[in-house]
């Protein structure tokens, strides 16, 4: 990896006022919004709430002198690690389709075959309404602004993946709580090996849009799809 594409760390170990701020901050941002929204508190659908916080997440990152946002663009990803992700994302959406035939049948490619206009529309709109904010609000800000807190190996890329989990508890389902959790999984081990937001982005909608397309899209119905039929 160059150094262009390297997640930078601080280089200093932060103090224990500092690691206690940033822990309730985290707990707030990632765990208090989603409780808060789940529970009817929150005036507003979550795009434009997603929309915010990526406003807020994205002003705080354009702050930082060591960021660069070309940087994560356009961080060079070996031709192996596209490899990877399409490999996994085809052994993936066979047991993802079989599940959905296995525990409802009526569901499978059910957006596409009852609304296809509403899923052609999803598959245009939802990669750059949900999938960019979520990754930068996830991956990019959650790795650069808590790694005094998670250092910078494998407990980021798990706590990432947990806070990215528990963000969907706002959809009142627990298969929406455990897809993402496994995909906030896959996304940040892209993100950890690879500091590219467009790799991690291309994952994310890979993944999002079988999710819409395979008919799972109902337990993600106050995201993409509850915004779009307004």
């Amino acid at each position: 990896m160059s150094d262009d594409n390297k997640i930078p760390v601080p280089a200093e170990p932060a103090s224990p006022w500092r690691r206690l701020s940033l822990a309730g901050e985290c707990a707030g941002l990632y765990v208090g919004v989603p409780a808060v929204y789940a529970a009817g508190w929150v005036p507003i659908t979550i795009i434009p709430l997603l929309l915010l916080m990526t406003g807020g997440c994205g002003w705080w990152l354009h702050r930082q002198p060591q960021f660069s946002w070309r940087g994560r663009w356009r961080a060079a990803v070996p031709a192996a690690e596209w490899r990877r992700i399409l490999m996994l994302y085809a052994a993936a959406v066979p047991v993802l389709a079989g599940l959905l035939w296995w525990v409802e049948p009526g569901a499978l490619f059910s957006l596409v075959r009852l609304h296809p206009g509403l899923w052609m529309l999803v598959m245009l709109v939802y990669p750059v309404l949900s999938v960019l904010p979520q990754e930068l609000i996830y991956r990019v800000f959650f790795f650069e602004r808590y790694a005094p807190l998670f250092g910078r190996g494998t407990v980021r890329t798990g706590a990432s993946a947990v806070v990215f989990g528990f963000g969907h508890v706002i959809f009142h389902n627990w298969p929406a709580v455990v897809l993402t959790l496994a995909g906030g999984w896959r996304f940040a081990t892209t993100y950890q090996r690879t500091g590219s937001l467009r790799a991690v982005s291309g994952e994310h909608a890979l993944y999002g849009c079988a999710i819409f397309t395979l008919g799972y899209g109902r337990l993600f119905y106050e995201g993409t799809l509850h915004w779009l039929r307004g």
